[in-house]
């Protein structure tokens, strides 16, 4: 029996950032944690906190057994922890549900894969002209240390025609607990931010910031050795390709998937180069899911790139969860797994299907994917996965639903 641990604060943990979490953050994380059932088999177990119960659950989760957090470890029958990411938390489940140390990542190994250090080692650009890049070809950004090398790395881009840029600390979240600037004129909060960030070990993790042509997640999983498929040695298997739906600064709002593994074949030399990540993260020990993105862009010139490694997680991610949503879909259809904030989400969701009649809409249908009520609660934040055979409708499409959302938390 497995037990699924969706620890979605996992990074602040990993960075022993002390929990600050307001109530709004609490909630959205109680609503986001049952969707970590889409990856359960039959039997299996998805742990929530004791005041989030699920109820009211869409057939995608049905099978999933959601189970409080204090009383997950009274089953009596022993258990596979899979959490979201590997901290000491869900390392000391797994070594109270008689886990072989074996069957879990070091936390050395955890920390560095999930670290700047590793990945500004892979951080290259696929471009016609490494010439045009601050850094050159095999760096998109650099690891600054102290303010001088900060401001270095600053005029660096500047000459490159990069005026805008971001700093990020070695453990940080997508989108998040970041600093994002231009030139080296800081306010004091600006100030602090950087200070606090350039004295802790590693140092932060400059570069251009830039808007994104199209953005992608390369879903892999690393099998250990001595398991039943990878023997002596550890096996990198891709699971698969997902698109990813970011707002214009970054932060996740969805997925695009499709049925038949259509996205893969775009993102060809970036998978190859993910193999690449993936093979280092082994032999650094790590091993279990780990998500690597990538995205296009433009240079100054025009001319588009390809950054093939901008961010890796030696853990689950959403782009993986919505993988287990192909199988609502149908051949050669596409779909785009998106997350919602509004009031009231079951009447929100209400709207959305009432608006999938008009004609301009036609051919597209909608499941929610997320529970009415976490809690004994109304969820506010849920998700939906919208079906089509064309992408760029489905993606116009979510940016109108994105748009009714933001308006009917507004009005």
């Amino acid at each position: 029996m497995n037990l699924l641990v969706p620890n979605l604060d996992f990074e602040d943990d990993l960075a022993g950032r002390p929990r600050q979490m307001s109530g709004q953050t609490n909630r959205v994380l109680n609503e986001l944690a049952p969707l970590f059932g889409l990856l359960a088999n039959d039997g299996d177990l998805v742990q929530v906190n004791d005041d989030a119960m699920p109820a009211t659950v869409p057939e995608c989760l049905a099978h999933a057994t959601f189970v409080r957090r204090s009383e997950s470890g009274g089953t009596g029958v022993q258990q596979c922890i899979i959490p979201w990411g590997w901290t000491e938390q869900t390392r000391r489940a797994a070594s109270h549900s008689r886990m072989s140390p074996t069957e879990v990542p070091t936390p050395e190994a955890v920390t560095y894969v999930n670290s700047r250090s590793f990945s500004a080692k892979f951080d290259a650009v696929e471009c016609d002209n490494n010439g045009l890049l601050p850094f050159g070809g095999d760096n998109f950004g650099v690891i600054c240390r102290d303010f001088t090398e900060w401001e270095r790395g600053v005029r660096q881009l500047e000459r490159f025609s990069f005026l805008r840029w971001v700093a990020k600390p070695q453990i940080s979240h997508a989108g998040r607990n970041r600093l994002l600037a231009n030139g080296t004129a800081l306010n004091a909060q600006q100030r602090g931010w950087l200070e606090k960030y350039l004295a802790q070990p590693g140092g932060v993790y400059l570069e251009p910031w830039i808007q994104s042509d199209e953005e992608c997640g390369l879903q892999f999983e690393i099998i250990p050795p001595d398991s039943p498929v990878a023997e002596s040695e550890c096996v990198i298997q891709l699971v698969s390709v997902s698109g990813l739906l970011n707002d214009h600064v970054g932060r996740y709002q969805g997925s695009l998937i499709s049925r038949d593994d259509l996205l893969a074949n775009d993102w060809r030399s970036a998978v190859t180069h993910g193999v690449s990540v993936c093979q280092a993260a082994a032999a650094a020990g790590y091993f279990g899911p780990i998500g690597i993105d990538c995205f296009r862009f433009r240079l100054p010139d025009g001319c588009q790139a390809l950054r093939m490694c901008n961010d890796i997680n030696a853990r689950f991610t959403m782009g993986r969860l919505a993988l287990q949503l192909r199988s609502s879909l149908q051949s050669f259809q596409y779909g785009a797994w998106c997350h919602f904030a509004a009031p009231d989400f079951s009447r929100f969701c209400n709207s959305v299907q009432k608006g999938l009649t008009q004609p301009a809409r036609e051919n597209v249908n909608m499941i929610v994917t997320s529970p009415m009520s976490v809690g004994g609660q109304p969820v506010r934040s849920g998700s939906i996965l919208f079906a089509g055979n064309s992408r760029e409708r489905l993606v116009r499409l979510v940016g109108l639903v994105r748009d009714q959302a933001a308006d009917s938390r507004h009005n």
